[in-house]
């Protein structure tokens, strides 16, 4: 009988935490949200987001608020000897917060809720890979600036962080692009969309400009999106993010439908913020 009640109190008290643990941890983030954005954080920003001057100041306000609430929730992992300063946190929350400033719901939900932890390393990292085809697994390694491991990790190299600020290459927009992907239990570039005719219209328009950058690609033409994501779905959705933040007004005149589905997606408009700024 004493084995029966503990039983019931165990499954009553895990019953009730999970009732209330969204609860707690949403009124958790309003009141994290609420605090001021330290002094250092806009030297890191400038230094390291190209773009930073350039977002609306409203919000760039939300920005920093969302990002209170991310680098307390999330773990920051140093690998390979490194030791994750204030800095870098900062500017990884910064990249992965503004993919999601303006969605519904956030920060109460659907704000990265199943990640748990960033992996840092120094530079590029070595991954260990097998595949099997017809029988025949081969092995092999990658060298890799950073993946998207599943929804719980993410792993970055600190050094290609770093190399945003001078190029159109971004490892933590392109990773958090895939967690974004991945939300819907398949990484096939097409995040979660809501309706029906939202995702008819994004896949006539992604599968049309994928086909196109494929053709020109194998065609040996310069492409404005890295020849990257002529790869597979989930690099075109995560190269065009990139390019879509680093080279929105490029983007906009070479990829207009593209642009415009990217613009609902992530309800925002770079390209605006770039003209106002000239």
């Amino acid at each position: 009988m004493l084995i029966f009640v503990l039983i019931l109190v165990l499954a009553l008290g895990s019953a009730l935490w999970f009732v209330l643990m969204p609860v707690v941890r949403r009124r958790r983030r309003l009141a994290w949200a609420r605090l001021p954005a330290p002094a250092e954080w806009g030297d890191w920003l400038r230094a390291h987001i190209p773009f930073y001057e350039c977002i609306p100041t409203s919000l760039r306000d939300r920005l920093h608020a969302l990002m209170q609430i991310f680098v307390r929730e999330k773990a920051y992992v140093g690998c390979n000897g490194l030791v994750v300063t204030d800095e870098m946190r900062v500017v990884i929350a910064a990249y992965a917060c503004l993919l999601v400033v303006n969605r519904p719901g956030v920060p109460r939900s659907h704000f990265y809720d199943e990640l748990m932890s960033i992996l840092v390393y120094p530079t590029a990292f070595i991954v260990h890979e097998s595949d099997e085809q017809g029988g025949i697994v081969t092995e092999g390694h990658r060298v890799l600036s950073g993946q998207a491991w599943d929804v719980r990790r993410i792993i970055l190299s600190w050094e290609d962080v770093q190399d945003a600020a001078s190029d159109h290459v971004n490892v933590v927009l392109h990773e958090f692009a895939h967690y974004l992907d991945m939300e819907d239990e398949a990484m096939d570039g097409a995040p979660g969309l809501g309706s029906a005719a939202d995702y008819e219209e994004w896949s006539s328009t992604f599968w049309e400009e994928y086909e196109r950058l494929a053709d020109e690609v194998d065609a040996g033409r310069e492409t404005l999106l890295d020849p990257y994501a002529a790869t597979e779905p989930a690099e075109f959705f995560a190269v065009a993010t990139e390019t879509f933040f680093h080279q929105p007004r490029e983007l906009l005149a070479a990829h207009p439908k593209l642009y415009e589905q990217l613009t609902k997606y992530y309800r925002l408009d770079p390209a605006s913020w770039a003209v106002s700024k000239v």
